[in-house]
């Protein structure tokens, strides 16, 4: 069998800093953890690490010259998610290979690039609300555990009202991570365009710009509550019914490999190839992860 030990390094290409920049409109989560560098090496099938906590005691003042020193220690709940392995294939023929169409450049390499692109959807997918499977049992796919898995219990929030959300309820949902005592106050929330258009709707009235002549619409992209900023990333993939708030900082992309191009063993009048990447979500703290759902 023709395995990746058999690659040269020109046939086993890093696309690691190529998946950056790709399809970043379709892929708001992971673009925005690849952009802020938020990525790791992971070193199994299942990441495993220590949950990141703080402290919360009233009163750490003492006397001068104290001897009677306490000392303190985090909770730190060990957590583990699945690695996921995605992969695509291309075939291109001798022939179609040859053919040099003027404005399409190498097909090949074209076609891998279509691939990447596709591969990095469907990491956003399964980042976005993946359901956690070990593999163990057919078909033995492994699968990760997405973000809107994660939020602590004491995060989440559930509309009042069937089908609509309310400005009092974005800010509940922020002020959970408040509550939680998260330092940073600058966070993001997942959000699926029909969601997004009424939380767009409970600002119609409340906002300034300059007029542009031929732009029309609201479009709502950061809200500033007293809890902290909330950036609001639009998905197609996030569900319907749900805002999941999170802090960034506590979220990371753990690769057993990178993404990656491997060159296929030749066959016949053919060219092969495939993009591939094993990897999945790392959320440090559920405390940094909070969800709003409509009520149904």
């Amino acid at each position: 069998m023709f395995k990746t030990n058999n690659l040269t390094n020109s046939e086993s290409i890093s696309l690691a800093k190529e998946i950056v920049k790709i399809g970043v409109a379709d892929t708001p989560l992971t673009s925005l953890l690849f952009a802020k560098g938020l990525t790791e090496r992971a070193n199994g099938t299942v990441h495993t690490w220590r949950e990141k906590s703080y402290s919360n005691d009233a009163d750490v003042s003492v006397i001068e010259g104290n001897e009677d020193v306490k000392f303190y220690q985090s909770g730190r709940a060990e957590m583990s998610n699945v690695l996921e392995l995605f992969q695509k294939g291309v075939s291109v023929s001798g022939t179609s290979q040859a053919i040099n169409i003027n404005g399409q450049g190498d097909i090949f390499s074209s076609e891998i690039a279509d691939r990447l692109t596709e591969l990095k959807t469907n990491i956003e997918k399964q980042v976005t609300k993946g359901v956690k499977n070990e593999g163990s049992t057919t078909p033995f796919i492994r699968r990760m555990a997405g973000l809107e898995t994660w939020a602590d219990p004491a995060n989440l929030v559930t509309g009042a009202t069937v089908g609509k959300i309310t400005e009092a309820e974005v800010k509940a949902t922020v002020k959970k991570l408040w509550d939680q005592g998260l330092p940073t106050g600058e966070y993001f929330a997942l959000v699926n365009a029909d969601l997004k258009e009424q939380i767009d709707a409970l600002y119609k009235d409340k906002y300034n710009y300059v007029a542009q002549t031929n732009v029309f619409g609201i479009v709502v992209d950061v809200i500033r509550t007293n809890f902290g900023n909330l950036n609001l990333l639009l998905s197609r993939h996030a569900s319907a019914d749900k805002m999941t708030i999170f802090d960034p900082n506590a979220l990371s992309l753990a690769f057993l490999r990178d993404p990656q191009f491997e060159a296929l063993a030749k066959t016949g009048d053919s060219v092969k190839g495939q993009v591939i990447a094993e990897g999945t979500l790392k959320v440090a703290s559920k405390k940094a992860v909070a969800q709003y759902t409509l009520k149904a």
